[in-house]
């Protein structure tokens, strides 16, 4: 081939490659991946490959260039990533934990209408064996892995009622379901859940813990069951709650906002450039939802539980109370790969507040910075990481357990908590090689029965209107 008809070609290969799209890295890329298939001695799958630089991609982004929320699902694991995400499960319905004092597994509760609760399985029962397997001296992982290796229709368990001294045997057929992300303080003799306070019936507890699909239904029905109670004011629990679907969470927004005549944005989002993406508006003119509020927020309160609590303080609809919020405000755009090659989860934007001001926190903000959401000045409730645990426990235990049972096993669990306290502390020190003095005795904070100082301050505060 002479010089010019090579020149040729090459400008014609190089017009190919830059109109179809594909350049000369991604050749290379493609070519090495073939390569490797042919003639690794391994003999890896083109799949296997595929999975493999998908999930090198990611964590250059997630490591690298300071973001660590975009992820790539293979398809294997893309159902239970969807089924996660709308809190639907197939299975049957326990939550438990590994008792840090006996070293055995304490089934905390069954999750409401689960195949577990509606066989009877209660609050503080014990799991002695699953589908003929020894559960004690078991870590919380090997226990999963228990329930996880036999996914057949049934699941055996050998069950300690609480109290008892005597087994039961149960048969469970696994089945899917939904667990409510809604939650109040308590469960009555119904199995429906009590949207007051135990204490203060005259104000509202709603708690959510993800944004699903349904989450929204969920707090209409709630805020109907607190308007036909004549509640007077409103907590809405949002510690702990991770986020989930934005469109769910500016759906509730507009239960609580009405338009003010400058201002009608919930939350916007911005690509990298600056320029807007979307607009997120309040669209009903008539509040369902006007009584007095409080939101309880966390450092664990992310993603659409950011964007919600902002909305509520930037209009001024409801006092912030807790510590701040995680300062996760970027965007993940989907992207369904074909060919069964599984999920793209790609951060493309980042989340505006009403009041213009950032959610998101880089990877060198600040504590100076304007991110996240940061509780109002008498709202600003810090508590240590013990208490914080003692608190999780009481309110999981205070909304996810019948009415009939929850005292016995709230007063059980509050007579061990000192030694309780104990062994998490020795334990975390043996993790982490530490050899420092004893620390003071944990003394537990807050007023019965919630011992809860974030939402004392709260009750304090609507306790004025």
């Amino acid at each position: 081939m002479s010089r010019l008809n090579f020149n040729i070609f090459l400008i014609a290969v190089i017009l190919y490659l830059f109109c179809s799209g594909i350049t000369m890295r991604d050749r290379v890329l493609i070519d090495l991946l073939h390569q490797i298939e042919n003639d690794a001695l391994v003999n890896p799958t083109a799949k296997t490959l595929f999975e493999g630089a998908m999930t090198g991609m990611i964590q250059e982004l997630n490591h690298s260039l300071g973001d660590p929320f975009s992820t790539y699902i293979p398809f294997s694991e893309q159902k239970e990533y969807e089924s996660n995400l709308d809190n639907r499960f197939d299975g049957i319905g326990i939550v438990y934990r590994e008792s840090p004092i006996e070293k055995e597994s304490e089934i905390i509760y069954p999750i409401l209408n689960s195949p577990a609760h509606l066989v009877g399985i209660k609050s503080g029962d014990k799991l002695l064996q699953i589908n003929n397997q020894e559960t004690k001296g078991l870590t919380f992982h090997e226990v999963s892995e228990l329930f996880k290796s036999n996914l057949k229709q049934k699941t055996e368990l050998r069950i300690l009622p609480y109290g008892k001294t005597e087994p039961v045997e149960f048969s469970i057929l696994r089945v899917p379901f939904f667990r409510d992300s809604v939650e109040g303080d308590g469960i009555d003799v119904g199995g429906n859940r009590i949207f007051c306070l135990e204490n203060d019936t005259e104000i509202g507890y709603l708690r959510i813990t993800s944004f699903s699909n349904r989450t929204a239904i969920e707090v209409r029905t709630a805020l109907k069951q607190i308007s036909e109670n004549n509640v007077r004011s409103l907590i809405l629990d949002l510690r702990d709650n991770p986020g989930g679907y934005v469109d769910i969470c500016v759906e509730i927004a507009d239960f609580f906002l009405q338009p003010l005549p400058e201002q009608d944005v919930i939350v916007s989002t911005r690509f990298r450039d600056g320029m807007t993406k979307t607009v997120y508006r309040l669209e009903q003119q008539t509040q369902i939802c006007s009584i007095p509020m409080v939101v309880l927020i966390d450092q664990e309160s992310a993603s659409a539980a950011e964007i919600l609590s902002a909305a509520l303080q930037d209009y001024g609809r409801a006092t912030i109370v807790g510590t701040r919020s995680f300062g996760k405000g970027t965007v993940q755009k989907i992207v369904y790969l074909p060919f069964n090659s599984g999920t793209l989860q790609l951060t493309d934007a980042s989340y505006w507040r009403p009041s213009n001001k950032n959610i998101h926190r880089n990877q060198d903000a600040q504590e100076s910075d304007s991110w996240g959401v940061i509780p109002d000045s008498e709202g600003l409730v810090p508590i240590s990481d013990t208490q914080r645990y003692v608190t999780f426990q009481i309110r999981e235990r205070r909304s996810n357990c019948v009415t009939e049972n929850r005292k016995l096993f709230l007063d059980d669990f509050l007579l061990h908590l000192p030694d309780e306290i104990r062994e998490l502390q020795t334990a975390q020190k043996k993790m982490l090689n530490e050899t420092t003095p004893e620390e003071e005795p944990f003394v537990l904070q807050g007023k019965p029965p919630y011992y809860d100082p974030q939402l004392d301050k709260a009750i304090e505060i609507l306790k004025r209107y």
